[in-house]
């Protein structure tokens, strides 16, 4: 039901439009969303999805390309990952662990309340997570997640199988977008791609 709870919660994050800034195991990305916009903004790196296209940016080249996966409001993970770092989460990759999570027998589950970034949000701790399987592959096996109430992401640390972990955790909010971060940065270039890869 905890669980439930806070799928409920992150399935709303998709019709949000926040500013939320986080810092990362490698630094501080920022996730910007006015739907269907959304964009990740990492430094001079940046991912861009709008209704129209996906557009890629790093030091000042940018790459676009008609986008697929902004129309069903998807991001595409190794994307994301490319420009805020492997351990950065979406609130849909969230949503898809702690779905994950709550099917899986014999998990553990403690809640709790906490401040982060100066919003109220409910935290989950899930431990015990195992492959019913018993495959050895790598996997989350435990993990502690915060959402605030409206539905974003506000922390996120975790660890695999195979002792990788990661960590994220919003230091700022806001209910407002710069319409400057659908952008590409002022005096890059831009060119037109049929795909990203």
């Amino acid at each position: 039901n905890t669980l439930s709870e806070f799928s409920d919660r992150l399935g709303k994050a998709a019709t949000l439009t926040y500013t939320a800034e986080y810092k990362t195991d490698g630094g501080t990305v920022t996730l910007a969303q006015e739907p269907p916009n959304t964009a990740v903004i990492n430094g001079d790196q940046k991912l861009i999805f709008t209704a129209e296209a996906m557009t890629i940016c790093d030091a000042g080249e940018c790459r676009q390309a008609p986008s697929a996966a902004a129309v069903s409001g998807t991001a595409d993970a190794n994307l994301v990952a490319s420009v805020a770092g492997a351990g950065f989460l979406t609130p849909e990759l969230a949503l898809g662990l702690v779905a994950a999570a709550a099917i899986v027998p014999g998990s553990d589950v403690s809640t709790s309340e906490k401040e982060i970034g100066g919003v109220d949000s409910l935290c989950a701790d899930v431990t015990g997570i195992k492959d019913p399987a018993g495959s050895d592959e790598e996997m989350v096996q435990e993990f502690s997640v915060c959402v605030t109430e409206d539905g974003v992401l506000a922390s996120f640390s975790g660890a695999t199988n195979t002792g990788e972990r990661a960590s994220i955790e919003m230091v700022a909010f806001s209910d407002t977008v710069d319409p400057a971060a659908f952008e590409p940065p002022a005096g890059a270039t831009v060119v037109d791609v049929t795909a990203i890869q």
